[in-house]
């Protein structure tokens, strides 16, 4: 054991030391960190002074004199603090749930089938309802498509009454059979056309193509029956429009039911854990990230 006296001097040389250390750490070099000497002299300061010797030390750890040294245990990946050491988990090591992999499959079952991905995760009711809305759009465009085909037909029957038309023909034909009373001045417009331009006329109508309406009330009714089929047209193709829709709202609804947190898209970039949840409204849409990193 030592005398007071002694501890005392012991006390007073150390503190010397420590005030003299900094400016002889960049000469002495690395070389003291790693002696047996100095890992002896730190666990003696250690019991002689306690806490604030290790402090100190710790100090000259971080400015990387000593390396990975830690006094009274052992070098390698740990980190010291005021109360001891803790071990630091490798980046591979740091993991957090991810829900991405369900909320992709369920986004494609939806994009292959609306309702698919609804049906997938549980949500049944979307799913009937998606589903429903999808045959119901195709329903309608094939009644859209019969009609328009049932006009054109209808307008066909028409001028062959009332016209003279006969044979199969393509539609440009039968749009000008609608414009003009007859095929001769269908012809003078195309002979009109062609001095206009200085180019041999092309496309005249003869034989049994030629077309006569007996009266402009009978042409007027054969153009309000072709468009009656063009609009029929139209609204068969505004439904193609509908099911890209209804694909977009059953994929998006899909990802965001997903994953057991709706709304909520979980993974894992670099090691740190992040969640994007989308935020829909029709007032103030909006989105939230956050970024997590566990130690």
């Amino acid at each position: 054991m030592l005398r007071d006296e002694q501890k005392t001097s012991v006390r007073m040389a150390l503190v010397l030391l420590l005030l003299v250390a900094p400016t002889l750490m960049p000469t002495m070099g690395q070389a003291w960190a790693e002696s047996t000497g100095e890992v002896s002299f730190l666990r003696t300061e250690l019991q002689v002074l306690g806490a604030d010797a290790s402090t100190s030390w710790q100090a000259q750890t971080k400015r990387g004199s000593l390396g990975h040294f830690q006094i009274g245990g052992q070098g390698g990946n740990r980190s010291s603090d005021e109360f001891g050491t803790k071990e630091i988990k490798a980046p591979d090591e740091v993991s957090g749930p991810s829900n991405k992999g369900e909320k992709v499959k369920a986004g494609l079952f939806s994009a292959i089938l609306p309702g698919a991905g609804q049906y997938h995760t549980g949500h049944k009711g979307k799913a009937y309802i998606m589903g429903g809305v999808e045959v119901a759009i195709w329903t309608a465009y094939l009644v859209f498509d019969k009609q328009g085909s049932n006009k054109r037909e209808d307008a066909e029957q028409w001028a062959g009454i009332y016209a003279g038309t006969s044979g199969s023909h393509a539609d440009r034909y039968w749009q000008d059979v609608g414009h003009h009373a007859n095929s001769d001045d269908f012809n003078e417009a195309l002979l009109r056309e062609a001095r206009a331009l200085g180019e041999s006329p092309s496309g005249l109508i003869t034989g049994a193509d030629t077309w006569q309406w007996v009266n402009e009330e009978r042409r007027f009714g054969y153009s309000r029956l072709r468009a009656d089929g063009n609009s029929a047209y139209d609204r068969r193709d505004f439904m193609i429009l509908f099911a890209v829709l209804n694909r977009a709202v059953s994929v998006v609804d899909a990802v965001i039911g997903a994953g057991g947190d709706d709304g909520v898209l979980k993974g894992e970039v670099m090691g740190m854990n992040m969640e994007m949840e989308v935020l829909p409204s029709f007032t103030d849409p909006g989105a939230r990230c956050v970024v997590s990193r566990s130690f």
